[in-house]
Formats: structure tokens, C-alpha cells, sequence
């Protein structure tokens, strides 16, 4: 018996499948510890890869196609779950858009709105429609996935996604403070790098010394911090923010890098 059994879970962003990314792997792990899981993406065949991927492995999951930025389509499908499961008890507002986009004298108000819309305005809206019910079960799990850029700066994403990024942050501790005393518990994920399965493919080997120094997730690493974070021997911990793979929170990055740069600088600084 998985640590999430008897619980329902919904990931937004969570399609591709084996070829997915974060969401996809959220959505696998919390199956595999026993929850039933709503997989959401924008588009139901893209979804519907994931949910396919988990019911064949022995979970438990159905598509819930839908736009998060959308309040009325995050309404509905908050009470399409709610209809069909009797619950919601964890919520994973993983869904993003991450383009190239321009620079910010040439970026227009469509792509500042629209990164604003996904990232920040969507877990807004989700967690709005999930929050009446689980202050009312007095239970509740929402986590959501941020960025690295939150911290730093994005240099795919640019100024629309660092800052919805940042404003994630924002929302993750008022939702925290807000809602501790109902039992319901809201922290941020916040990857560096996730090789999603079609990038593992693309990249080959490059990719691969990437998972071995540890340097970028997969997305089941990802899918293993959040089935701890929804679960109920993770109630104390809320409005946390935790960066992975962890070593790019250092702002030091590979430190063994560090140790022999400092050294040719004549600094002593241990083994």
C-alpha cells in the first residue's frame, strides 16, 4: 500500500507520457504510491498518453483535458474531479509555457500576458476552485512547480516567464499563510533542469552525464519530492521552497568545480 492510497491527486501540465516532462513524472509517482490521478493538459491526446502509461502499469488515472488560464475551464475541472472521485486532495499546478522568447524590447504584450496567464494566473485559478473543498475535509496538498529563473533569471524563457516564476513564489507562501490552520499545506518545487523523454532522446550521451553528475532531473525525480510533499507525514512543511537538483541552489553550481578554481587561486579551503 502506497503512502497516497485512498487520496485523489490533479496534475496540471502532465502529458506526453514516456516522452513527457515533469507532469508526466508527477503524475506516474503519485499513481505508483496509490493515488488516483486526474492528468490535465491543454490538448486530451497529449494527456491521454500519460493516463494510458499509468493504467497499464497497474494506477489509477483519467484524462482531464483543459486550459488552466482559463478560470472557468479550472472551475469545471476542479468540480468534473470532485463529481467522479467524491474528492480532491492534492493538487500539483505543474502546467507552464516556456518559449524563446524575445528579448524584452522586443517582446509583445500577447507573450507577456500569455506567461503571466499559464504560470502564474493558472495555479491561481486552480488553486482557488480546489481550496472551498479542502478547507471543508480539513485536508489539502497543493504544490506548485516553479523554476529555478525564480531565483536567478530565465535565458529561454525570458522576462514573461522569470517573472511569473517569481510571482509563483508569492502565491505558494500567501496560500501557505492563509491556510495552514485547515490542514492544507502549499510549497513550491522549483527544477533547474528537467530531461523530459524527448530530450533525454535528443541529447544522448550529453544528456546522460547530466543524470550522472547529478546536474538535471528526470522527471521521476521530480514525481518522488512531490509524492512526499503530498502526503500526510509531510504536514508541517509549508510555504518551503526546494530547488533541484539541489546543487543549483548554491548559486556555486558543481562544487568540486569551485574547489579546484579556488585553488588556483591560492585559497585554502579543505579536502
Amino acid at each position: 500500500m502506497g503512502r497516497l492510497t485512498g487520496l485523489v491527486a490533479l496534475v496540471t501540465g502532465a502529458g506526453g507520457g514516456e516522452m513527457g516532462g515533469g507532469g508526466a513524472g508527477i503524475a506516474r509517482v503519485l499513481a505508483r504510491e496509490g493515488a488516483i490521478v486526474a492528468v490535465n493538459d491543454l490538448h486530451e491526446d497529449y494527456a491521454r498518453a500519460t493516463a494510458d502509461q499509468i493504467t497499464r502499469s497497474g494506477g489509477q488515472s483519467f484524462v482531464l483535458a483543459g486550459d488552466v488560464s482559463d478560470p472557468r475551464q479550472a472551475n469545471e475541472m476542479v468540480s468534473s474531479v470532485i463529481a467522479r472521485c467524491g474528492r480532491l486532495d492534492i493538487l500539483v499546478n505543474n502546467a507552464a509555457r516556456l518559449g524563446r522568447t524575445p528579448a524584452v524590447e522586443r517582446m509583445s504584450d500577447e507573450e507577456w500576458h500569455s506567461d503571466i496567464a499559464v504560470n502564474l494566473s493558472g495555479p491561481f485559478y486552480m488553486s482557488r476552485a480546489a481550496l472551498p473543498h479542502m478547507m471543508q475535509r480539513e485536508y489539502g496538498r497543493i504544490i506548485n512547480i516553479g523554476s529555478l529563473a525564480a531565483l536567478r533569471a530565465s535565458l529561454n524563457g525570458g522576462a514573461g516567464y522569470t517573472s511569473s516564476k517569481r510571482g509563483l513564489l508569492g502565491l505558494t507562501r500567501q496560500l501557505a499563510a492563509e491556510f495552514y490552520p485547515y490542514n492544507i499545506t502549499v510549497n513550491a518545487v522549483l527544477p533547474a533542469g528537467i530531461l523530459s523523454g524527448r530530450l533525454r532522446a535528443e541529447m544522448g550521451e550529453r544528456a546522460e552525464a547530466l543524470v550522472a553528475t547529478r546536474r538535471w532531473a528526470l522527471p521521476d525525480d521530480i514525481g518522488q519530492i512531490c509524492a512526499y510533499l503530498a502526503s500526510p507525514e509531510a504536514h508541517l512543511i509549508s510555504a518551503s521552497v526546494i530547488v533541484v537538483p539541489g546543487v543549483n541552489a548554491t548559486g556555486l553550481g558543481d562544487f568540486s568545480q569551485y574547489r579546484a578554481m579556488a585553488r588556483q587561486m591560492g585559497k585554502d579551503i579543505g579536502e
